[in-house]
């Protein structure tokens, strides 16, 4: 039997089932916890021969809702799964011991054999190789980009250290440890922070581990006053509204900062700026990154402009 998407989602029209839940899991705020994540689960739990209905749509739904700022995410999985489990007429017996597997993943204490077996399969990324258990790891730092790495790398070992009862996570602790991640900070005023921003975001998270969203406050231009879009919420973001370099000293004098360009113009500008930064911290990395063709006519005034009219909404993030 092949476990892939499309298995997955003939079994769902099978039992009733909708299945939008995959598109869930392929949010993009998601690294980890995607439908891979739900197709090796599967895949192991296939192998033992023990997946039968229930199990079956645990593994779909016990990440069908995932926030990673949230601590409910495991109640609102269950919820979701609820709710479509009576629109597919499940029975109600089901609906309640599945709805309490996927709780069960909260805490990874089982409420019975079948929700230990599950448990045992959500869990099995822990028993691998320091290979795949860094590139495991590298996809959870990812989900949590929003928090600062000087508060998120101890409380990820302080998480480890409670699954590594047998000291198999030894080598990921000390990696974890020692390993620093390359980081940039895409600044601007951002006012608002548009598709062609976006554009030069994505190239940038190519190039480092993690990119920091710093809204400046140009005295040159007008105050923030766009909401900042639902898309880039699960970064770091932080603010400034001094000297761009006092606000590098503030968080770590080593990350590199990212200017996006649209054309020679922009090259000239960020040229002249680059001396001045450079007279006050001689030691400044700046990376320039070109935003695509389609995006190079796109500035923030011109889209400031366009709502006068109301033909600003194609530039816009969600």
């Amino acid at each position: 039997m092949v476990i892939d998407k499309i298995y997955i989602s003939e079994r769902l029209k099978k039992l009733n089932f909708s299945t939008s839940v995959l598109k869930r899991l392929e949010e993009k705020h998601r690294f980890y916890h995607t439908t891979a994540h739900v197709l090796q689960v599967l895949s192991l739990l296939e192998k033992a021969k023990i997946l039968d209905d229930d199990l079956f749509l645990t593994a779909v739904y016990h990440d069908a809702v995932y926030n990673p700022p949230a601590n409910d995410n495991e109640e609102r999985s269950a919820d979701l799964f609820e709710k479509e489990a009576k629109v597919a007429k499940l029975n109600a017996s089901k609906i309640a011991t599945i709805r309490q597997y996927i709780l069960d993943t909260k805490s990874h204490k089982s409420s019975d054999k079948k929700s230990q077996q599950f448990i045992n399969a959500d869990l099995d990324i822990l028993n691998q190789p320091l290979e795949k258990l860094i590139t495991f790891e590298l996809q959870i730092f990812k989900e949590f980009q929003f928090v600062d790495y000087k508060i998120y790398q101890p409380k990820r070992i302080e998480v480890l250290k409670t699954f590594n009862k047998d000291g198999k996570l030894d080598a990921l602790i000390e990696y974890i440890k020692y390993w620093k991640p390359s980081v940039g900070v895409f600044c601007g005023s951002f006012n608002p922070f548009h598709k062609g921003h976006y554009n030069i975001l994505q190239k940038a998270e190519r190039i480092f581990d993690k990119v920091i969203i710093a809204f400046g406050k140009n005295p040159e231009k007008t105050d923030r006053t766009w909401d900042i879009p639902k898309t880039i919420k699960n970064r770091q973001l932080g603010e400034y509204s001094g000297l761009l370099t006092d606000y590098i000293s503030s968080i770590d004098r080593e990350v590199v900062v990212i200017r996006g360009l649209r054309n020679s113009t922009d090259f000239d500008y960020e040229q002249n700026q680059y001396r001045y930064m450079q007279e006050l911290m001689p030691e400044i990395n700046i990376v320039n990154i070109f935003c695509d063709k389609e995006f190079e006519h796109i500035s923030s005034s011109g889209i400031r402009t366009l709502e006068k009219y109301d033909k600003h909404q194609n530039y816009l993030l969600d």
